[in-house]
């Protein structure tokens, strides 16, 4: 298997993982360093990130989309947009998101190192909501 299809095998378990709220996937699927930045700027460890599906997020639908691998060496940076019909704490969240994922290749497998969102995607064009 060449180095980007391990690494969208990678993203594409991440999200089966987001979807199923499966907490127990994550210490697989995240490095032990992980770093999560969330679309409104909150930053979580692996732990953290894991615990937002214990009761307060619940996805209903959950895709990455267009994804796009470059590849140095040990490390990967994954481009995309990451789709989603969400509540978190009873709120919709639901959107499309700038995803920027990097995997690292710890000597036996890849993990993902840093996940960073933004948004929500608005059209060209559109002011964004905290701009009206």
């Amino acid at each position: 298997m060449t180095q980007e299809k391990e690494v969208l095998e990678l993203v594409d378990r991440w999200a089966r993982a987001e979807l199923a709220g499966d907490v127990a996937a994550y210490p697989s699927l995240l490095d032990e360093r992980f770093i999560g930045v969330g679309p409104v700027g909150f930053v979580l460890d692996r732990e953290q990130w894991a615990g937002r599906h214990n009761g307060a997020l619940e996805n209903h639908e959950f895709e990455v989309l267009e994804p796009h691998v470059r590849s140095y060496e040990n490390t990967a940076i994954v481009e995309g947009v990451q789709r989603q019909r969400t509540t978190a704490r009873g709120h919709d969240t639901s959107g499309e998101f700038r995803l920027v994922l990097v995997a690292v290749h710890d000597g036996e497998q890849w993990r993902i190192a840093n996940l960073q969102l933004s948004g929500p995607l608005i059209a060209p064009g559109e002011i964004p909501a905290f701009a009206r």
